[in-house]
């Protein structure tokens, strides 16, 4: 069924907080998007205003995202059919790049996406930019709470020790790492005080909702580049988002997860979607992924800052399904220890004495609400099943060329590293398993 979805102009109270209510005519429902603007206000007073049209629309995305469940109201079980009316302050560009807009969203987050751009008549108030962002940056980071961003952050205050370094975060209150990033800012701050600069992190949230709310976020990512490129702005700098290839690849598993259910958070085509965006939109930040050919255990090992890393690697969050305690074997941990970004992690902290905690082994028997269902059969265990399975294939380089093309990579140039990426990360993970699986899981690995 399509859902036409309309956003109303949004309005902006003396806390600097604005909120738009969003309606669809279909369902008879209503839900409002409130963003704590406070922080950007200064950013958003001498940016282009296509900047600042680019984060309200990002911020209206995940919105809608969240606000249609996407399983409830799918065309096929999975991907939703949206028709969007977006306010924005130059309606006539916007209008020129519906298509550039329409693909760039449908291709991250697997559904059909149609838009439109109605004249947004919101007044920001002026506001003054700090003393501590008049100085001259560098590059602007997205710094999550997660290992990558982390590692981006070192890698760059440790070759660059006298320039400056600008961060950006955004946080939803019901699924964000916000604590994580405070703690690792206030350690990056004591170890860099003069190079580490950070934003405080954005608040964007669906605050109030007549349905049931989307659990998946794969919208996320356009918001937190919006962020940084409306920040970015006023340098004219470039944007960096820490990730490793593997993750913005994510090769499906199997078959049943190529296409829509793969997640396209920091895809290359998605980057490249952004990058013609941008263009479009006369915005010179650029926006780069230097780490798109390199594992997770590649990024950790070579990090220019490895000493320090050591010493605060268990405050990072890596975990995907860390609001989902109710079958963990221990539930006071902070990972879960069994989706695909934990298992990663483990993987990629091997050669390190990891300090995470982890709710649960790869090594579990049995979960469910009675512990009786067998772990590797169970919801709880379908990542690492499914991971167990590709593991266990025997890939040529043509298998692989195929599924990456099959999953968005257009930029031939890469492929062939792509693929070696690929290898490099089956290698890794099965590495991984032989040291901490049984002899059942390295049978089921491929590994005896």
């Amino acid at each position: 069924m399509k859902l036409n979805i309309s956003v109303n102009t949004p309005t902006i109270d003396n806390d600097g907080k604005i909120a738009a209510n969003i309606s669809c005519s279909e369902l008879g429902a209503s839900s409002k998007v409130e963003i704590d603007f406070i922080n950007l206000l200064p950013f958003a007073s001498v940016a282009n205003k296509n900047a600042v049209d680019l984060f309200l629309i990002a911020s209206f995305v995940y919105g809608v995202d969240r606000f249609i469940d996407r399983h409830t109201y799918s065309t096929d079980g999975w991907s939703r059919e949206l028709a969007v009316t977006f306010p924005v302050y130059n309606p006539q560009l916007w209008s020129e790049l519906t298509d550039k807009t329409e693909q760039l969203l449908s291709f991250l987050t697997g559904d059909y996406w149609t838009v439109k751009f109605i004249s947004n008549d919101l007044i920001l108030p002026a506001s003054e930019i700090g003393e501590i962002y008049k100085a001259p940056f560098s590059q602007v980071n997205l710094f999550s709470g997660g290992l990558d961003s982390l590692i981006g952050a070192l890698n760059f205050l440790k070759l660059n020790p006298n320039e400056k370094l600008l961060t950006v975060s955004h946080f939803d209150p019901h699924i964000s790492a916000r604590q994580e990033q405070i703690k690792l800012r206030e350690k990056l701050s004591e170890k860099y005080p003069n190079g580490f600069k950070f934003i405080p992190s954005v608040s964007v949230s669906l605050a109030h909702s007549q349905l049931e709310k989307e659990k998946t976020f794969r919208s996320r990512s356009l918001l937190f580049i919006s962020i940084a490129v409306l920040v970015a702005d006023y340098q004219q700098l470039s944007v960096m988002v820490p990730e490793n290839g593997t993750v913005s690849l994510n090769l499906p598993l199997s078959a049943s997860r190529r296409s829509a259910c793969s997640t396209r958070t920091t895809h290359p085509t998605f980057l490249q979607h952004v990058r013609e965006l941008l263009n479009g939109l006369c915005l010179n930040s650029s926006v780069e992924n230097i780490y798109d050919l390199k594992t997770k255990g590649e990024m950790v090992n070579e990090c220019e800052d490895l000493d320090f890393l050591k010493t605060i690697v268990a405050i990072s969050n890596s975990c995907g399904k860390r609001g989902h305690r109710a079958n963990w074997t221990h539930t006071d941990k902070d990972h879960c220890g069994v989706c695909m970004p934990c298992i990663y992690r483990q993987a990629a902290l091997q050669l390190i004495a990891d300090p995470t905690g982890y709710g649960n082994s790869i090594k579990k028997g049995f979960t469910g609400r009675h512990n009786q269902t067998p772990f590797l059969s169970s919801k709880q265990g379908q990542d690492f099943n499914a991971c167990l399975d590709f593991l266990k294939k025997n890939l040529s380089d043509n298998d692989i060329r195929g599924e990456l093309l099959i999953n968005g990579v257009k930029d031939l140039t890469k492929l062939d590293g792509y693929v070696e990426l690929v290898k490099r990360t089956r290698a890794e993970l099965k590495e991984w398993i032989e040291k901490a699986g049984n002899n059942n899981l390295k049978q089921r690995a491929g590994i005896i």
